[in-house]
């Protein structure tokens, strides 16, 4: 068996999400990490934030990167040997975690600086949403247009998922222009609740200082190869990593790429750590035959073990 982690990004976070993983004691360590960073409890931030708090950048990226954190905390005791770990947007950094590169605590303090960093370059935008997701089939015509606007409007790439599959970025009211323009010709596209035009230049000042950040910091050589988000080369030392984590910030992220690249390491079985299921859904749909799952398709993350056989 060869099995690849997958971490996701800002996606799938809902008010229930961290309660059974602040609660278990084999998260304790998590925790307490987590809240030395926060310099609050982590679970009375958590359930101290309104309804649409939660999608805030810097909340949202933290709640994630708990959930992911705690739920490796929990599962790599029972999994056999992993063979790659790749991460999408936010991911890429909770991978090395994964990895053996980094540990709880350092993770924690990355992630905030990189929320920090990412808000204070996107604050020259207006406020609202900055991403849109484009999918569907659509005519030629459509994508001739499409590319038109995005050029007029000042709009990038931020990631391409799969083949037809992209997510668009920018200021938000461009996002907006973009959108009603565009919805009626593909009814599939759907602006996303993100505020922050990740993965393209706009945040270009943001990829400079967390360059900074993780030059200072304890990241060591990952013991697994981490797949690079920006164009899927293997990661397997410390100045790689930082180059990796910097750049994804403000360069397109080619999912796609990485997607092929579990076929070219001969990846047999994927497990992504959610929350959702949206990126081991997308390697069943390219990929059919890699077994692909997320820990939440699961009542109980220990039914993993079995899944695996």
């Amino acid at each position: 068996m060869r099995l690849a982690i997958l971490c996701s990004g800002q996606a799938g976070q809902h008010r229930g999400m961290l309660d059974e993983l602040l609660l278990d004691p084999e998260c304790d360590p998590v925790r307490q990490a987590a809240s030395a960073v926060l310099g609050r409890d982590v679970a009375e931030w958590w359930n101290g934030l309104h309804e649409q708090e939660i999608f805030l950048n810097a909340n949202a990226q933290f709640a994630i990167a708990y959930y992911q954190i705690a739920t490796w905390t929990r599962l790599a005791r029972l999994l056999p040997e992993i063979s790659l770990v790749a991460g999408y947007s936010l991911g890429e950094l909770i991978a090395y975690f994964v990895a053996g590169a980094l540990d709880a605590a350092e993770t924690f303090k990355l992630v905030h600086s990189r929320a920090r960093l990412m808000d204070a370059a996107a604050a020259v935008n207006s406020s609202g949403a900055c991403m849109a997701l484009w999918r569907g089939r659509v005519s030629p015509a459509t994508l001739a247009a499409r590319d038109r606007s995005i050029a007029d409007y000042g709009l990038e790439v931020a990631i391409k998922r799969r083949t037809g599959e992209e997510v668009l970025a920018g200021p938000s009211d461009a996002i907006a222009r973009f959108v009603a323009d565009l919805q009626t010709a593909n009814p599939n596209l759907v602006r996303l609740p993100v505020t922050i035009p990740s993965h393209t230049h706009y945040l270009a000042a943001a990829a400079d200082s967390f360059r900074d950040i993780l030059s200072a910091s304890a990241i060591v050589p990952p013991r697994v190869t981490v797949l690079r988000a920006v164009d899927a080369a293997p990661v397997q030392s410390r100045d790689q990593a930082i180059d990796a984590l910097s750049r994804q910030i403000c360069t397109t992220i080619r999912w796609d790429r990485c997607m092929d690249a579990l076929t070219e390491y001969g990846i047999d079985s994927v497990i992504e750590l959610g929350p959702g299921n949206d990126l081991a859904r997308l390697v069943e749909a390219e990929h059919p035959q890699i077994a692909a799952r997320a820990v939440n398709d699961f009542r109980d993350y220990r039914a993993l073990a079995n899944w695996l056989g």
